[in-house]
């Protein structure tokens, strides 16, 4: 694989049981808690923000802090060997700006999502799941990842191409077998 033309190692921090990677000018208008609520707390309202290409989540069903890493470009041979679960494509439609956080940081309400400048236009995104605490090396005597583990997720991104792809909707981000 040849080096990617953007590349960012990130923390993402939730306890609303899912993060996110958002386009930030579609939730400028959330600055308060009942816009938050109307906006991303009920999946039916966050759905329709997927299907606009304005929100990809990165939702594991549950609270945490997890090392992501954003590519533009696909997975090398190491990562491949250690993903647990791919997801089928969302639309992102970046003007600039993405956001990378938990869905309690979208909008201004509460803040504190990390801002990525990331190249305008329609993107195609796949997020994959790694188990970094498989490959050997990875894990201290403490519990905690070294220096050398693989993050959380590596979230894939590519121009959007031609012709037609069927993008995934939904706020579960990986489908159960």
């Amino acid at each position: 694989m040849s080096d990617p033309a953007f590349e960012g190692s990130y923390v993402a921090v939730t306890g609303a049981g899912m993060c996110g990677l958002w386009q930030a000018e579609h939730f400028e208008h959330v600055t308060s808690l009942n816009a938050w609520e109307d906006e991303v707390s009920e999946d039916e309202a966050l759905a329709s923000h997927v299907r606009k290409g304005a929100f990809v989540p990165l939702n594991v069903g549950g609270d945490g802090c997890f090392r992501v890493t954003i590519r533009e470009g696909g997975r090398n041979a190491r990562e491949k060997r250690y993903t647990l679960v791919s997801s089928d494509p969302y639309l992102l439609v970046s003007r600039g700006t993405l956001m990378l956080g938990g869905l309690e940081n979208v909008g201004s309400y509460i803040g504190g999502a990390q801002q990525i400048a990331f190249p305008a236009g329609r993107h195609l995104v796949k997020v994959h799941l790694l188990d970094w605490k498989a490959e050997p090396g990875s894990v201290g005597a403490d519990g905690s990842p070294t220096g050398i583990a693989l993050p959380d997720f590596l979230v894939e991104i590519h121009p959007e191409p031609d012709g037609f792809v069927a993008f995934r909707s939904t706020v579960r981000t990986f489908e159960r077998s």
